[in-house]
């Protein structure tokens, strides 16, 4: 990783952390409903929405915005797509960062690497963070920059 793509990762993650913080406005987490793309503009296709739904002891996982920069370094639209489909060993991992956000109700900051649908190696460094009101995570924000490594 360049000095300039290393900049990049960690500048997706300050921003995304200190506009998260401005929309919070001292509650413990923003709404969804606080969310304005126009606002960050330049980093919307490098962001993510996911749904969560509590399915009796489960919780469900469901995209629901999946940024054009992140459908390149996936090799497709994850929009709609249930975590658990993915067809990465990353989702089992995925969906324990997913886990540690409801229960602490706090960002979370990921880096690491998975397989695209390709078969080349992604690393990544991504930011999670929680959307609901009161102790009741609705939803979880992020944002994810990464390299590529083609299998050829």
């Amino acid at each position: 990783m360049t000095v300039r793509e290393s900049f990049q990762s960690r500048r997706i993650t300050l921003r995304l952390l200190s506009y998260w913080e401005k929309l919070r406005r001292g509650r413990q987490m923003p709404a969804e409903s606080d969310l304005n793309p126009d606002h960050i503009e330049d980093l919307w296709g490098h962001c993510f929405l996911i749904h969560t739904k509590e399915l009796g002891d489960n919780v469900d996982y469901h995209y629901t915005h999946f940024g054009s920069e992140i459908k390149k370094a996936y090799q497709g639209d994850l929009s709609d797509t249930q975590v658990e489909d993915l067809i990465s060993p990353n989702a089992k991992h995925i969906i324990g960062c997913f886990q540690k956000i409801i229960a602490t109700h706090k960002p979370l900051v990921d880096e690491g690497e998975f397989r695209n649908l390709k078969g080349d190696v992604v690393k990544y460094r991504q930011c999670m963070l929680p959307m609901g009101d009161g102790d009741q995570v609705h939803a979880i924000f992020g944002g994810m920059r990464y390299k590529i490594f083609s299998s050829k």
